[in-house]
């Protein structure tokens, strides 16, 4: 029977995650009864040639702001930075913004203590915490901006930023590959579908229906019920076909599990997708 204390007992989720996120995401539902068929869609990796993020990383002193957009992206420069002892002291470093908890928490965990974290936990959250900070798109002007991050990653923020007048640069400190999941789990696929679909990102959505095949891929994404981190992650699942069930009101692995269990709670164990 299910419970408010245990929502999900009884209940199937895959979960299409990278790794850094597939293991708290999998012990928080997990905490709520569900059985997780873990999912694991991308793997991160250092970029093939790192010479402009070597430059840009002997060139942090000359930067205002340095803007990292996900957990990895601090990941691998911190990484980089530390082998080629390219780090300046703290009071040469430049004003930090990260775009969510998480990658706040990699920041701070790694010396760089972000002095601004948006509201809103996607591109177009930063843009806007950045022009409040700076007094207005007329305060971006002329403002030397580092966003180190994947070497595929949506255009709007340096383009906003760029129009506003901040001088940008993008450099790739990591690149995606798709991942394999374990055979258990592609068996478990085929024998029924999960009750639940939880995705992080829209990478994940795009590479679960292409390590699937895209009939049988998109096939499943109608069929079950989908939960998404945030809205770009809804849109990508709702450009193959699928409106989510499920999106939590931030942009965090706390808050898609606590919407997971929320939406499950009033839902009867028996009731359809």
């Amino acid at each position: 029977m299910t419970t408010t204390r245990n929502p999900l007992r009884g209940r199937t989720l895959l979960v299409a995650a990278s790794a850094k996120i597939l293991g708290p995401l999998k012990a928080g539902l997990e905490a709520l009864g569900a059985e997780v068929l873990p999912f694991s869609t991308i793997e991160a990796h250092e970029v093939l040639d790192p010479g402009p993020l070597d430059a840009a990383i002997r060139a942090l002193p000359g930067y205002d702001w340095i803007v990292f957009t996900s957990a990895y992206s601090v990941t691998f420069f911190l990484r980089r930075a530390r082998e080629i002892s390219g780090l300046p002291p703290a009071g040469r470093r430049p004003l930090v913004c990260a775009i969510g908890p998480g990658t706040a928490a990699e920041a701070a965990a790694g010396g760089f203590r972000p002095d601004l974290v948006p509201e809103e936990f996607v591109a177009e959250g930063v843009f806007d915490a950045l022009v409040r900070h700076c007094g207005g798109e007329r305060g971006l002007r002329g403002r030397r901006i580092l966003i180190p991050r994947a070497e595929r990653a949506r255009a709007f923020l340096p383009e906003a930023l760029t129009r506003a007048g901040a001088r940008v640069d993008v450099v790739p400190c990591y690149r995606t590959l798709r991942a394999a999941p374990g055979p258990e789990t592609l068996a478990r696929l085929r024998e029924k579908t999960p009750d639940l679909l939880v995705f992080t990102s829209a990478s994940t959505v795009r590479n679960m229906i292409e390590i699937l095949g895209q009939d049988e891929g998109r096939k499943l994404l109608c069929e079950a019920r989908v939960a998404v981190i945030g809205p770009v992650t809804g849109k990508e699942a709702e450009a193959s076909g699928k409106r989510a069930d499920i999106i939590p009101g931030e942009s965090t692995v706390r808050s898609l599990i606590e919407a997971v269990g929320e939406y499950f709670a009033r839902v009867s164990p028996t009731s359809p997708p």
